[in-house]
């Protein structure tokens, strides 16, 4: 099958969902890629795509800013708006003229306003999430700015999701639904993760592991609520643990932490390091949506996990099964504490967590998974199973 797969960014290790969906479909099919690029270092990523061709268009800050401008009388999405660059639809038209795609693979929510410029060329939307449902919980909690973003993009996302829902167009998250909120022509597929094999020894100090992307408010949000309200008694409780955060361009509010067990580490080529090293995970995110990647590395590395009630909801893990689960700052101190000085728990913690990483997020359970949501496109699509 010949399917073009298009991004508003280079998929990489800090777009591991992109990354990994279009690793694992390219490994059965002819692939085509076409990006907007903002830097030459995303120039270079895309040169390590295993594709079979590359189609870049530059996309300017500040011309995507206006474009956002423009769009506030309109009631369009200003995701939509940002990515709208008129280069990427002239390039799209001419991929689906000259190389004739099967399927265009359309990645995040920032493509579709590419959907009908697609006809009559199938299409497949990978929201990864319905991301309406994030904006309306910053109109709700976030603070001024935020609250304001969110009061303006909630709505005109939440009109184009359940758009492309109405007119039955394809559609993929990365979350399992609860019951009574399934979408027609939903599928879910996990983000994939496969955590390379190590046999570096198991760190006998206690080690406090956070990942995440730190120009995302919800991570820096949580990670400062975990560091103002839980590290100090975590170190009164366990005074040798250590707190390693792994994350890009963290700002000046997270690095004024650094210090008193609080060690940073910033902009690394690899996350996966650290794993070996950590007795415990944390994920103290309260505001998101989909399924958290720091979460879904952490259990596959085998590493026990603790998170709130929101990430472990969306997930489908549970507490004292796969994760711990605190609901407020008190219940954070006491399980962290508790994993920290618990060996056995902690080691039965990390089978559990394990165990469910392999059956949801494996790379061989999500290709299962992806084969359900193509034949939604490509009906008996059986050569894409082996």
């Amino acid at each position: 099958m010949k399917i073009l797969f298009v991004a508003p960014w280079i998929p990489s290790k800090i777009r591991p969902r992109s990354l990994a969906l279009l690793e694992i479909l390219a490994k059965d099919h002819q692939i085509r890629f076409l990006g907007l690029t903002s830097s030459d270092e995303e120039v270079r990523q895309a040169q390590e795509l295993p594709v079979e061709s590359t189609v870049l268009v530059p996309r300017n800050r500040i011309t995507s800013m206006l474009r956002c401008a423009t769009a506030l009388p309109t009631g369009t999405s200003l995701q939509q708006a940002y990515a709208d660059v008129p280069q990427l639809s002239a390039a799209l038209a001419s991929e689906l003229r000259q190389w004739r795609p099967d399927v265009v693979h359309l990645n995040v929510f920032r493509t579709v306003h590419l959907v009908e410029r697609c006809a009559p060329v199938p299409v497949i939307v990978d929201l990864d999430e319905f991301r309406s449902e994030y904006y309306s919980q910053l109109a709700q909690t976030a603070g001024p700015k935020l609250k304001l973003v969110g009061k303006i993009e909630a709505p005109r996302m939440q009109a184009r999701e359940d758009a492309l829902v109405a007119h039955n167009v394809p559609l993929m998250v990365s979350a399992p639904f609860e019951p009574g909120e399934e979408r027609p022509n939903t599928y879910v597929v996990r983000s994939p993760y496969d955590h390379p094999e190590d046999t570096t020894p198991r760190t006998t100090e206690p080690r406090v592991l956070f990942v995440g992307r730190l120009t995302y408010e919800a991570n820096v949000d949580g990670l400062l609520w975990f560091l103002k309200n839980c590290w100090s008694e975590v170190k009164k409780r366990v005074p040798n643990a250590v707190l390693d955060i792994v994350g890009t361009n963290p700002p000046a509010s997270v690095l004024a932490f650094r210090g008193s067990g609080v060690e940073i580490h910033a902009n690394v080529p690899d996350v996966a390091p650290y794993y070996p090293q950590a007795s415990a995970a944390i994920v103290p995110v309260w505001r998101g949506t989909g399924v958290q990647m720091k979460l879904i590395q952490a259990l596959a590395a085998g590493v026990p996990a603790v998170t709130t009630p929101e990430v472990a909801r969306r997930a489908g893990v549970r507490h004292d099964h796969e994760v711990v689960v605190g609901a407020d700052a008190q219940a954070w101190v006491n399980e962290l504490s508790s994993v920290l000085t618990d060996p056995a728990r902690g080691q039965w913690l990390a089978a559990a967590g394990k165990r469910w990483a392999l059956d949801f997020h494996s790379s061989n359970a999500v290709r299962e998974q992806l084969a359900a949501a193509y034949a939604a496109v490509w009906p008996g699509l059986e050569q894409f199973r082996r």
